[in-house]
């Protein structure tokens, strides 16, 4: 009978402490530093990369992270537009992606009219799981890479006498 009670406590004891713990990681927030991001102009869409590191990629695979490349400006965060991402051409929720090389790049499509609102672009990561806690990376600002084109305003000059 003593053996039988002490076994029940046990249990509940196991019990309360494995929900104690999923308490916990349901009210974690993570927050991923993103490295850098950069935009570029691919036909009528806006390309967005964001480079994270190759470890805050494996706790979002790990812990099952649904999430967002969010867009807003710098300088008034209110106007959000979220974009779907992927990683590595496979898609975020599949939770397939590469995470073997030193960093991860995570990419959006933005149509370009809808980026064009954003003067000053930002983005972060926002979302989270079902029992995994919230994502929510620290904000950094979207360098855009002018290519060359039509439209470049640097011409390069030919050298005189070149054939």
């Amino acid at each position: 009978m003593a053996a039988r009670l002490r076994l029940g406590r046990r249990l509940l004891a196991t019990i309360a402490l494995l929900g104690a713990l999923l308490l916990l990681l349901v009210r974690c927030e993570f927050q991923p530093i993103p490295l850098s991001a950069v935009s570029r102009s691919e036909k009528s869409e806006q390309v967005i990369e964001v480079t994270i590191k190759s470890s805050d990629a494996r706790i979002i695979k790990r812990r099952e992270f649904y999430f967002s490349v969010v867009i807003i400006n710098c300088s008034d965060p209110v106007n959000r537009y979220p974009a779907h991402p992927d990683i590595g051409g496979d898609t975020v929720g599949g939770f397939n992606f590469p995470i073997d090389s030193e960093s991860v790049l995570i990419t959006a499509r933005v149509p370009a009219g809808i980026f064009d609102q954003y003067n000053d672009p930002c983005v972060f990561l926002e979302g989270g799981g079902y029992f995994s806690g919230t994502i929510k990376s620290k904000v950094v600002p979207v360098h855009q890479v002018l290519r060359t084109g039509p439209n470049n305003s640097f011409k390069p000059t030919p050298l005189r006498g070149a054939a």
